[in-house]
């Protein structure tokens, strides 16, 4: 009989939860990766837009 595998590629921040969520993407920080369904990516996609934000407001002092 032939069998097919199907890997599927979880959260990594549902997977805390208990939650097996398919992932949709990879979040490529340094070293570290972490696969992401839709909600977290999005959620830290604005998180970094807000970070950056505020860091190109900050003034540099001579």
């Amino acid at each position: 009989m032939a069998r097919k595998v199907i890997e599927l590629k979880t959260c990594d921040p549902c997977a805390v939860k208990g939650e097996d969520t398919e992932a949709v993407d990879k979040l490529t920080i340094g070293g570290d990766e972490y696969d992401m369904c839709g909600t977290h990516l999005e959620r830290f996609r604005a998180e970094f837009r807000k970070l950056f934000a505020a860091a190109s407001n900050v003034k540099n002092i001579a």
